[in-house]
């Protein structure tokens, strides 16, 4: 981690997606944060910084203030609630008693109060941290996709969805089987020099409902162990747990959109791109018109390139790797 760090404060910087992103937070925020993006660390400052995000303790009114006027909302995160200000062109997330966020995608500033002991701090490095990079690197030519993506000498293969259809588990059970891991949760598209779109990851983790870890023998000692605060998912290093390789990006070359099935038996179909794409559609945050088409066309773009399946994932788990594995041919 580059930067330094003063009485209860660090500052580090991040190359994500070749995007340079300062983070200036309590010690506590920013060792979750490094421990998400610890691949990206830049060993120097190089350029200007393009993204800042600042976390204090601490409930100054003047920090991180909601914006004035009516906003709209555009995501309801559980047990929080995300607003979009039109005319500052602002998102205000609030956690009642916890955090509030505030983001300016435009100017790539985000500022995230904390309000008391608890969820607070892990909020703001996940959350918090997640969704204002994604609207902002979305400002900066770099669409974010809701999906685990592995590879193969490569090639990649993205898993899609809302959260609770599977796609953390079968991340995790293609990595054990081999795979490479690009990310669990959220990759960046990005046109390629050579043409077509390449996928870039964020974190090394993969993050395991208490109900997946204990589908996975390297995985047993953490089943009924507590998260933590403000967590519901254990995060999952895949290099010590699978031995897996983390690389940066890939070039996608298959989409699957899991759900799964209720029965022991996976069934990979093929999926027309018009309805792989309507499927992608409702993660796409409403905000700056511009800026929200862009991201629809990118993804528009991204089912043209790629083969689209549907996977009614069953209960084995290896043969539901085996299923995937035919989705790459």
């Amino acid at each position: 981690m580059t930067g330094t760090a003063t009485t209860g404060v660090t500052t580090a910087c991040y190359s994500v997606c070749g995007t340079r992103v300062e983070v200036r937070a309590t010690d506590e925020v920013a060792a979750l944060i490094a421990s998400r993006l610890g691949r990206w660390r830049s060993a120097e400052a190089v350029g200007p910084v393009e993204v800042s995000f600042e976390v204090r303790a601490g409930a100054d009114e003047g920090f991180a203030a909601r914006p004035a006027g009516s906003g709209r909302p555009v995501y309801e995160p559980p047990g929080g609630r995300l607003l979009y200000y039109e005319g500052p062109d602002q998102l205000f997330i609030t956690y009642p008693g916890a955090v509030r966020m505030l983001c300016s995608p435009a100017e790539g500033t985000v500022q995230s109060a904390l309000l008391g002991d608890g969820a607070g701090p892990v909020l703001a490095a996940y959350q918090l941290f997640t969704v204002p990079l994604m609207e902002m690197m979305k400002r900066r030519g770099r669409p974010p996709l809701h999906a685990g993506c592995v590879a193969r000498r490569g090639r990649g293969l993205l898993l899609a969805g809302t959260s609770g259809c599977g796609k953390s588990t079968l991340t995790a059970a293609l990595v054990r089987a081999g795979w490479d891991l690009v990310s669990d949760d959220t990759v960046f598209l990005r046109q390629a020099e050579e043409g077509g779109t390449r996928a870039w990851g964020l974190s090394g983790q993969v993050d395991l409902a208490d109900r997946s870890a204990a589908m996975f023998a390297e995985l047993s000692h953490l089943v009924g162990r507590l998260p933590g605060a403000g967590r519901d998912k254990h995060p999952v290093d895949a290099g010590e747990a699978f031995g897996a390789s983390v690389v940066a990006s890939c070039r996608p070359r298959a989409l699957v959109l899991p759900a799964l099935s209720g029965g022991r038996h996976s069934v990979l179909s093929p999926l027309p791109a018009p309805r792989a794409l309507r499927q992608l559609v409702p993660d796409v945050l409403l905000t700056e018109p511009s800026a929200t088409q862009a991201h629809l066309d990118a993804l528009a773009a991204l089912v043209r390139e790629v083969d689209c399946y549907s996977l009614a994932t069953g209960s084995d788990l290896d043969e539901a790797v085996d299923c995937l594995q035919g989705a790459l041919g």
